[in-house]
């Protein structure tokens, strides 16, 4: 009895860690990808866009 507890017991913290693992990682990249895209904006806003930039290169 001890042992299938104990097996039970691995199964299920191990079943919980990585469910704890993928919803820190899926915060992490929302979090990122926010900043990052919040901040281009804000340079947009600052400087406007750089297409006039990309036409002249070409």
């Amino acid at each position: 009895m001890a042992k299938f507890s104990w097996d039970r017991f691995k199964k299920s913290c191990n079943r919980n860690f990585m469910d704890f693992l993928g919803i820190f990682a899926a915060e992490d990249r929302f979090i990122h990808e926010h900043r990052n895209k919040s901040s281009r904006i804000a340079e947009q806003d600052r400087y406007g866009t750089d297409d006039h930039d990309q036409k002249d290169k070409q």
